[in-house]
């Protein structure tokens, strides 16, 4: 007979509540001018480290996090190759099991990428990977489903704009030159990846640069690297909207319903900045109507920063020098007053939300360029509910497939998290739950009872 071994882990937060940040407590003011502030665990000791680049002398560094409390160290150089990093993915290119850094840089404009040599935080030498007049975006991606990270990127030149996709060609690193996908009259100015009609290909959701009458569509994915003719999902009219454009998109799941909405930000020919969101209908491609939710500018990212289990805007603002978050008030998609993080980041650049002390709760890191702060937030979330301690029994744990569950009491939904916060599955009425395809590492439990009060557990994937 098989002996189980009971582990009741230690809870990371027990407690539902509204989401409180503590002042500001600063990183470092050593990088100058510093425009990202990305969480990443780059040493590879369970604590998230935060990586950034600065806009003075376009060298990208870290510090990292020296106890899992959020105290930082000294700044740590990782390439000195002077680059302005129009965006910066942590993905493993060689496939050796350890993140590499991969970036789109702009002026001049290229892909490259840094290997990962040691998972300690020891980078190499910058790799460029395709060189382009104009490149707007890269994301990674196992396209041709062989087991190792391809790249999908938008090139453009005067004439025409095109995505493209560089093959891995032996899991390594070394690519192939470009593969064509799509080819556009108009310039492309964002593309995501994602299973828009729910048949476990990743399909193509973009928008394109036109005068007016801007517009978000869809490619759908036919296999074996061939997508399918332009499908509108909305198109802004001309003479309602008044010659408005689409410059920016996420793909998120706003109504807590388990299907993924569109938000998306326009700005007309009068410079007005407003941000939509279009409920997704029935995974297949069909998007409801047009729904306001600010007019303010500012940049954003969905977090549940307040552990309610719906997706809440962290928002930061360069010209205003704010940053603040909104709740999701009902989980439905209505979001409340904006509740300010910091009034004074001086040129606030970047923002992101990940768990820096350890104590289960999304914290908040930011990049303000206008003082040189490198800065982080604490999540002083004070509870409303407590839950029974030491309700869960889950075994085994550390685990390598199957996660088992006893509870005291009905379980209604599972959630499984990674140390960023970002949730990875759910599932509801079981007591189990397959871990065999997740990457080792550390992850975050959440088990939610009939009654809505929950309890997080720590978990390790081996």
């Amino acid at each position: 007979m098989k002996t189980k071994l009971l582990l009741t882990l230690s809870i990371f937060w027990a407690i539902s509540g509204f989401a409180q940040f503590g002042s500001q407590q600063i990183i470092s003011t050593a990088t100058l001018k510093p425009y990202l502030s990305i969480p990443f665990d780059i040493d590879n000791d369970g604590f998230i480290d935060v990586l950034t680049a600065s806009g003075e002398t376009y060298k990208m560094s870290w510090y990292k996090n020296l106890d899992g409390q959020g105290n930082f160290g000294p700044e740590i150089i990782i390439n000195e190759t002077p680059v302005y990093y129009l965006s910066v993915k942590i993905v493993d290119i060689d496939s050796d099991g350890d993140n590499d850094i991969l970036y789109l840089s702009n002026n001049a404009s290229y892909i490259a990428w840094l290997e990962n040599l040691d998972g300690a935080g020891n980078f190499g030498l910058e790799q460029i990977i395709n060189q382009q007049d104009f490149m707007m975006t890269v994301t990674p991606t196992d396209i041709d489903n062989d087991g190792d990270q391809d790249l999908v990127a938008i090139v453009s030149n005067t004439f025409t704009s095109k995505i493209v996709w560089y093959e891995n060609e032996d899991g390594q690193g070394t690519f192939s030159e470009e593969n064509l996908l799509i080819q556009n009259t108009n310039e492309f100015t964002k593309i995501l990846l994602e299973d828009i009609d729910n048949d476990g290909l990743l399909d193509i959701l973009a928008t394109d640069n036109v005068l007016h009458s801007g517009s978000i569509f869809w490619y759908k994915n036919l296999g074996n690297e061939i997508f399918g003719t332009q499908q509108i999902i909305y198109q802004f009219l001309y003479v309602q909207s008044g010659g408005t454009n689409i410059i920016e998109f996420q793909y998120v799941d706003l109504n807590t319903d388990g299907k993924m909405d569109i938000v998306m930000t326009s700005v007309d020919e009068n410079s007005f900045i407003d941000t939509y969101w279009l409920e997704n209908l029935d995974n297949q491609g069909n998007f409801g109507e047009l729904q306001f939710l600010i007019d303010t500018g500012d940049q954003y990212l969905f977090y549940d920063l307040d552990n309610d289990s719906d997706n809440d805007m962290l928002l930061w603002n360069r010209f205003s020098d704010k940053i603040s978050w909104k709740e999701n008030e009902n989980g439905q998609g209505t979001f409340g007053a904006p509740n300010i993080i910091n009034a004074a980041a001086d040129f606030a650049s970047d923002a992101k939300a990940a768990d820096f002390n350890g104590d289960g709760w999304l914290d908040i890191a930011s990049a303000s360029a206008g003082n040189n702060k490198l800065s982080w937030y604490k999540n002083n979330t004070l509870g409303i509910s407590e839950y029974e301690f030491g309700n869960h029994q889950i075994y085994p744990n550390p685990t390598d497939g199957i996660l088992y569950l006893e509870s005291k009491q009905p379980i209604w939904q599972i959630s499984l998290f990674n140390i960023l916060g970002q949730r990875i599955e759910t599932d509801q009425n079981t007591n189990q739950i397959d871990l065999s395809k997740a990457e080792a590492g550390v992850y975050l439990l959440k088990i939610e009872g009939e009654n809505g009060n929950f309890q997080t557990h720590k978990i390790l994937k081996e």
